[in-house]
């Protein structure tokens, strides 16, 4: 009788895993339609971990626009001491901030700190302070990263974070699969692409302050036949970089149609 049944995805509307503190939350429950966000805690000794804490992905309707690229196939290094050597293990391919050019450590003790998730009719949130995730050398107190869903309207990130000293550079990163367009600052337009087996990117818009932050673009090859039939080729990984970056500051980012 289960063989009969035809399978289904479950699209809930929103999830709540605590003991792992992941999130999901889509516009529409039992529907593709609309924006799906997922957001992590944790920490970074998990099993098969990333370096990740306060990662975030989103997708319109079904079809991915800021990602998380996955896992080369493995090898003696994947599984070595040089894990970490690898690109799609660093925080810094993934949809988080580099902090005067200091990445995520590995480790139990770098985590998630003050983790709350709320959810209340139009909107889901997931609130935290990922500044343990870092080494003291990016000189972070604190900085709090606030994603939240507003169904019908979009993807809201806050990080408003605080310094124990200047740095030199504070960027934003996203990995996308989308065709990217920087020409209008405040404005990254993430236009469909073609990915393998007739698939293709969303469609949105991410906006920013550009009066704080300056947009660059860089691909980013794909040579792993494992994450070419993801992805094809290449991602692109969009950068944001604060101008003149204060002890603190919130920085705000947005994904709409």
């Amino acid at each position: 009788q289960m063989a009969a049944v035809a399978p289904r995805q479950p699209l809930l509307a929103d999830v709540w895993l605590d003991t792992i503190q992941v999130m999901a939350a889509r516009d529409q429950g039992g529907s593709t339609r609309g924006f799906f966000v997922a957001a992590k805690g944790g920490h970074n000794a998990e099993s098969h971990n990333h370096n990740d804490v306060g990662q975030v992905v989103v997708f319109r309707d079904g079809k991915p626009l800021l990602v998380d690229a996955g896992v080369e196939t493995y090898s003696r290094k994947t599984f070595s001491p040089e894990r970490y050597e690898i690109w799609t293990m660093q925080s810094a391919y993934h949809n988080l901030p580099t902090i005067g050019g200091v990445m995520q450590s590995p480790g139990v003790e770098f985590a998630a700190r003050d983790v709350r998730y709320q959810q209340g009719g139009q909107v889901s949130q997931l609130s935290q302070d990922i500044a343990g995730a870092y080494p003291p050398e990016a000189h972070l107190k604190e900085w709090r990263r606030t994603v939240t869903l507003r169904r019908g309207e979009g993807v809201e990130v806050v990080e408003r974070y605080a310094l124990a000293q200047a740095v030199g550079e504070i960027t934003l990163s996203f990995l996308t699969p989308c065709a990217v367009d920087l020409s209008q600052p405040g404005q990254i337009v993430l236009g469909k692409a073609a990915l393998p087996g007739k698939r293709s990117s969303g469609a949105a818009r991410l906006t920013y302050d550009a009066a704080k932050l300056a947009a660059v673009a860089e691909i980013v090859p794909i040579t792993d036949e494992r994450l070419q039939m993801v992805w094809g080729d290449k991602l692109t990984r969009v950068l944001l970089r604060a101008k003149n970056p204060a002890l603190q500051d919130t920085l705000t980012w947005t994904v709409t149609k």
